[in-house]
Protein backbone atom coordinates (compact mmCIF):
# COMPACT_ATOMS: atom_id res chain seq x y z
CA UNK A 1 0.00 0.00 0.00
CA UNK A 2 2.31 2.39 0.81
CA UNK A 3 4.28 1.85 -2.48
CA UNK A 4 0.97 2.75 -4.38
CA UNK A 5 0.74 5.81 -2.24
CA UNK A 6 4.22 6.88 -3.12
CA UNK A 7 3.32 6.10 -6.87
CA UNK A 8 0.63 8.00 -6.78
CA UNK A 9 2.44 10.91 -5.03
CA UNK A 10 5.22 10.68 -7.71
CA UNK A 11 2.88 10.62 -10.42
CA UNK A 12 1.13 13.73 -8.99
CA UNK A 13 4.53 15.68 -8.81
CA UNK A 14 5.58 14.97 -12.35
CA UNK A 15 2.23 15.43 -13.79
CA UNK A 16 1.84 18.68 -12.29
CA UNK A 17 5.31 20.19 -12.74
CA UNK A 18 4.35 21.95 -15.98
CA UNK A 19 1.43 23.68 -14.22
CA UNK A 20 3.89 26.00 -12.75
CA UNK A 21 2.73 29.79 -13.66
CA UNK A 22 5.44 32.14 -16.00
CA UNK A 23 6.01 35.39 -14.97
CA UNK A 24 3.00 37.51 -15.82
CA UNK A 25 3.67 40.12 -18.48
CA UNK A 26 2.65 43.40 -19.80
CA UNK A 27 2.44 45.08 -23.26
CA UNK A 28 0.51 48.62 -23.76
CA UNK A 29 -1.37 46.83 -27.12
CA UNK A 30 -2.04 49.97 -29.77
CA UNK A 31 -4.81 48.89 -31.56
CA UNK A 32 -8.67 46.96 -30.30
CA UNK A 33 -7.95 43.06 -30.91
CA UNK A 34 -10.10 39.78 -30.06
CA UNK A 35 -9.57 36.81 -28.32
CA UNK A 36 -12.07 34.50 -29.08
CA UNK A 37 -15.46 35.99 -29.06
CA UNK A 38 -14.12 38.82 -26.73
CA UNK A 39 -12.67 42.88 -28.55
CA UNK A 40 -10.39 44.03 -26.08
CA UNK A 41 -10.17 48.22 -26.45
CA UNK A 42 -6.84 49.32 -26.61
CA UNK A 43 -4.76 50.31 -23.87
CA UNK A 44 -2.10 47.84 -20.84
CA UNK A 45 -2.37 44.38 -20.89
CA UNK A 46 -1.12 41.37 -18.90
CA UNK A 47 -0.76 38.06 -19.94
CA UNK A 48 -0.32 35.10 -17.95
CA UNK A 49 0.48 31.96 -19.87
CA UNK A 50 0.58 28.64 -18.04
CA UNK A 51 0.36 25.11 -19.38
CA UNK A 52 -1.49 25.43 -22.30
CA UNK A 53 -3.77 27.86 -20.63
CA UNK A 54 -3.51 32.08 -21.60
CA UNK A 55 -4.95 34.51 -18.88
CA UNK A 56 -5.48 38.08 -20.80
CA UNK A 57 -6.38 40.66 -18.28
CA UNK A 58 -6.70 44.75 -19.24
CA UNK A 59 -5.51 47.22 -16.54
CA UNK A 60 -7.11 49.73 -17.19
CA UNK A 61 -10.67 50.88 -17.91
CA UNK A 62 -12.89 48.12 -17.09
CA UNK A 63 -10.46 45.86 -16.35
CA UNK A 64 -11.93 42.71 -18.55
CA UNK A 65 -9.98 39.35 -18.66
CA UNK A 66 -10.14 36.52 -21.07
CA UNK A 67 -8.86 32.61 -20.10
CA UNK A 68 -8.27 29.91 -23.21
CA UNK A 69 -7.18 27.13 -24.08
CA UNK A 70 -3.80 27.38 -26.31
CA UNK A 71 -1.78 24.58 -28.56
CA UNK A 72 1.53 24.12 -28.26
CA UNK A 73 3.59 26.05 -31.12
CA UNK A 74 7.20 26.23 -32.30
CA UNK A 75 9.89 28.56 -33.60
CA UNK A 76 13.22 27.83 -35.06
CA UNK A 77 14.60 30.91 -33.74
CA UNK A 78 14.46 31.96 -29.89
CA UNK A 79 13.15 35.51 -29.44
CA UNK A 80 15.31 38.12 -27.21
CA UNK A 81 12.33 39.62 -25.89
CA UNK A 82 8.65 37.73 -24.96
CA UNK A 83 6.56 38.52 -27.59
CA UNK A 84 2.71 38.80 -28.31
CA UNK A 85 1.60 38.10 -32.21
CA UNK A 86 -1.69 39.18 -33.73
CA UNK A 87 -3.08 38.16 -36.93
CA UNK A 88 -4.21 41.28 -38.95
CA UNK A 89 -7.47 41.19 -41.50
CA UNK A 90 -7.74 44.69 -42.59
CA UNK A 91 -9.00 46.61 -39.62
CA UNK A 92 -9.31 43.44 -36.97
CA UNK A 93 -6.58 42.12 -34.99
CA UNK A 94 -7.39 38.37 -33.76
CA UNK A 95 -4.15 37.20 -30.83
CA UNK A 96 -2.86 34.27 -32.41
CA UNK A 97 0.24 32.97 -30.25
CA UNK A 98 2.60 34.01 -27.38
CA UNK A 99 6.61 33.12 -27.17
CA UNK A 100 8.69 33.58 -24.46
CA UNK A 101 11.94 34.89 -24.23
CA UNK A 102 14.71 32.65 -25.19
CA UNK A 103 12.65 29.70 -26.01
CA UNK A 104 11.81 28.01 -29.24
CA UNK A 105 8.17 27.18 -27.79
CA UNK A 106 5.21 29.12 -27.41
CA UNK A 107 1.52 29.21 -27.48
CA UNK A 108 -1.03 29.09 -30.17
CA UNK A 109 -4.57 30.41 -29.97
CA UNK A 110 -6.60 28.40 -32.53
CA UNK A 111 -8.74 30.16 -34.49
CA UNK A 112 -12.06 31.59 -33.98
CA UNK A 113 -14.98 30.76 -37.35
CA UNK A 114 -15.58 34.51 -37.33
CA UNK A 115 -11.13 34.86 -37.48
CA UNK A 116 -11.40 31.73 -40.06
CA UNK A 117 -14.38 33.38 -42.49
CA UNK A 118 -12.28 36.72 -42.25
CA UNK A 119 -9.53 34.60 -43.83
CA UNK A 120 -10.78 33.16 -46.62
CA UNK A 121 -12.50 36.42 -47.60
CA UNK A 122 -8.96 38.60 -47.24
CA UNK A 123 -5.76 37.57 -48.19
CA UNK A 124 -2.85 37.72 -47.34
CA UNK A 125 -3.14 38.29 -43.43
CA UNK A 126 -0.80 40.16 -41.62
CA UNK A 127 1.03 39.54 -38.68
CA UNK A 128 1.83 42.20 -35.53
CA UNK A 129 4.62 41.23 -32.98
CA UNK A 130 4.59 43.01 -29.84
CA UNK A 131 7.18 42.46 -27.03
CA UNK A 132 6.31 42.27 -23.76
CA UNK A 133 7.66 42.97 -20.73
CA UNK A 134 8.04 41.56 -17.24
CA UNK A 135 5.88 43.01 -14.79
Amino acid sequence: MKRLHFAFGLFAAVACSGLQAQTPLRANIPFEFRMGQTSFPSGEYVFEPSSHILVVRQTEGQHSAVMTLTQSAWRLNKPATSIVEFNRYGDTYFLSKLWIQGSTDGEALPPTSHERELARRMAPIRTEAIALKTK
